[in-house]
C-alpha cells in the first residue's frame, strides 16, 4: 500500500516508517522542515517527504493518493506540555486536515495512536471497557480526536483503528525520558535522586509496537479501539536495578530521595488481550532483553564517540 505517515522523524514514528518500508509499503511522510532526521538516516531516501509547514502540503498529500494513514504525530508530549490546553488543542487542526485528506482520496484505512491518558487516573490493569475520564489536556485532546475519527468513519464507512499506548521504550528514545536518562547516568557513575519507584508500569518495546501496527495493516477490514501494550507490568525499582546490573554502575540508586507526585498512579498496565486475539499478535521482546540490548547499544555509541 501507499501509506501517509505523520510524525515520521519522532521516536515512535521513525520506527513505524522503518517497519513499513521494510515490509514493502510505499511511504509518504509528513515532517517539519526544522525537524532533525537523524533517526531516519537509514531509510531517508526510501521515503517521499512532505513539509508540514508548506501552505500546499494538504493538496500535495491528496495528490499522492494514499490508501492508508498512520497518525503518530503529536505536539506536546512532555509532562509540562501535557497540561497546556492551548498547545494540546493545536493537534485538532492537523487531525482535521487528515480527515480532509481521507475524504478527498480513496482511503481504505486510518490508524491513529491514542494513549492510556484517555482513561484518566489508572491504578491497576485496564482493558478497553474501562471508562474514559481523562484528567489532562493531553488525554482529553486524544479522546476528542478519537470522537472525530469515529464519527467520520461511521459516516464514510472507513475502516479505522485507534491504538491506546501505555509506556513505550527502545532505541532512539530521547534522553530526558526515564530509561535513556537512567542508562546515561548509570554509565557516568552518577546516581539519580528517585522516588521509592514502587510504581508498576507497562513497558512495550518500540519494535513490538511497530510489529503490532503491521499486523493491523494486514487486516484493513477491522475497526475499533484497542490497547497496545506488553500485557504485563514491572516495578520501576526493577527497571532501575536491571539497568544498574547491565551497565555495571557503581553508584547506588537514591530510592526515596524524591516524593511521589500528588495523585501518582502506582499501577498502569494495559490489558491488550483483545488486540492480540483480533490481530493474531504477541509482543516478543521481554523487558529484560530490551533493557540489556539498549545498554549494549548505548555503550557502543559512547565508545564510537571517544
Amino acid at each position: 500500500m501507499k501509506i501517509l505517515i505523520t510524525g515520521g522523524t519522532g521516536f515512535i514514528g521513525s520506527h513505524i516508517i522503518r517497519a513499513t518500508v521494510s515490509a514493502g509499503h510505499e511511504v509518504v511522510a509528513l515532517r517539519r522542515a526544522k525537524s532533525s532526521i537523524a533517526r531516519c538516516a537509514d531509510f531517508q531516501k526510501q521515503v517521499s517527504w512532505l513539509d508540514s509547514g508548506a501552505s500546499d502540503w494538504v493538496q500535495r498529500a491528496i495528490a499522492e493518493k494514499p490508501e492508508a494513514i498512520i497518525h503518530s504525530a503529536w505536539a506536546g508530549v512532555t509532562a509540562v506540555e501535557r497540561a497546556d490546553w492551548k498547545l494540546q488543542a493545536t493537534n485538532l487542526t492537523l487531525f482535521a486536515d487528515l480527515l480532509h485528506i481521507a475524504s478527498a482520496t480513496n482511503l481504505k484505512q486510518f490508524i491513529a495512536l491514542g494513549s492510556q491518558a484517555e482513561y484518566g487516573p489508572i491504578n491497576g490493569r485496564v482493558d478497553e471497557s474501562y471508562p474514559g475520564k481523562p484528567d489532562s489536556a493531553y488525554g482529553a485532546t486524544k479522546q476528542a480526536c478519537l470522537t472525530l475519527l469515529e464519527g467520520y468513519a461511521r459516516q464514510n464507512k472507513l475502516s479505522w483503528v485507534w491504538l491506546r499506548l501505555f509506556s513505550v521504550y527502545g532505541p532512539d528514545e530521547a534522553e530526558p525520558w526515564f530509561i535513556p536518562n537512567l542508562i546515561r547516568q548509570m554509565n557516568l557513575g552518577q546516581s539519580l535522586p528517585l522516588s521509592g519507584c514502587e510504581q508498576r508500569y507497562d513497558y512495550l518495546h518500540v519494535h513490538d509496537l511497530a510489529a503490532g501496527l503491521l499486523s493491523v495493516l494486514c487486516q484493513p477490514e477491522k475497526s475499533g479501539v484497542y490497547n497496545l501494550s506488553s500485557n504485563t507490568s514491572i516495578s520501576l525499582k526493577q527497571v532501575v536495578l536491571l539497568i544498574k546490573e547491565f551497565t555495571g554502575g557503581q553508584a547506588e540508586p537514591r530510592f526515596g530521595a524524591l516524593a511521589y507526585r500528588p495523585g501518582q498512579s502506582m499501577h498502569m498496565e494495559g490489558n491488550c488481550t483483545r488486540f492480540n486475539q483480533v490481530f493474531a499478535f504477541e509482543p516478543k521482546i521481554k523487558i529484560v532483553d530490551g533493557l540489556r540490548k539498549l545498554v549494549e547499544v548505548n555503550k557502543a555509541n559512547y565508545n564510537s564517540r571517544v
